[in-house]
């Protein structure tokens, strides 16, 4: 008798674990981090690379003046001329620059990124994945 009710509640334990795991596996594959464009870097790896980066904030000033990455230089599309020779005054090649706005579907980051290429030929700029949220988040 107590070999089948241990044996019973071997057989109800796996049956409940079934749902238990393919509801986790779900969960984990749904919170799988997006994949990175070529350009882009996260957070957590921005900030292992120290004083090795130069942050560049392409929101709008009030933005910036709001809240910023310590030692974030201000270059928008907006302010692009006055702004872009403070910019080249504390760029340095040694370093990668990386580029941030608001995240999620502020495309600012790109723009500008993509004018440093451009304009400046600067080789090593990145566009932080996720921007100022995910930089707040880490």
């Amino acid at each position: 008798m107590l070999r089948a009710a241990l044996r019973q509640a071997l057989i109800l334990l796996a049956i409940a674990l079934l749902p238990a795991m393919v509801s986790g596996a779900i969960q984990l594959k749904w919170h799988h981090e997006e994949p990175l464009a070529p350009d882009e870097v996260r957070a957590a790896t921005a900030a292992e690379w120290g004083t090795d980066v130069i942050f560049v904030d392409a929101r709008p000033k009030t933005r910036f003046d709001a809240g910023h990455i310590d030692g974030a230089i201000l270059l928008n599309n907006e302010d692009w001329e006055t702004l872009s020779p403070k910019f080249l005054d504390v760029w340095d090649p040694d370093k990668k620059t990386v580029v941030y706005c608001d995240g999620g579907s502020c495309d600012a980051s790109r723009e500008v990124a993509e004018r440093l290429k451009r304009e400046f030929q600067i080789k090593n700029v990145y566009v932080l994945k996720g921007g100022w949220p995910a930089w707040q988040s880490r």
